[in-house]
């Protein structure tokens, strides 16, 4: 098996019930699963998750008509 390196974490702005924080992490899902954790949430759906940075490059969202 070749030598794998693990994938660098992504970063991602999460969102629950007026609050935000930022976290890093592998995927969206894993990213919702901490900051669900963070801010205590009963359950993980209610917290929004946005990617902000994949690779280490910023990630911009445009809004498409």
């Amino acid at each position: 098996m070749p030598n794998e390196t693990p994938s660098p974490d992504n970063g991602y702005v999460c969102f629950y019930k007026g609050k935000r924080t930022e976290v890093h992490a592998p995927t969206s899902l894993k990213a919702q699963e901490k900051a669900a954790a963070f801010f205590k949430a009963k359950k993980r759906r209610e917290v929004s998750v946005v990617l902000a940075e994949l690779n280490g490059q910023p990630v911009t969202h445009v809004a498409v008509d």
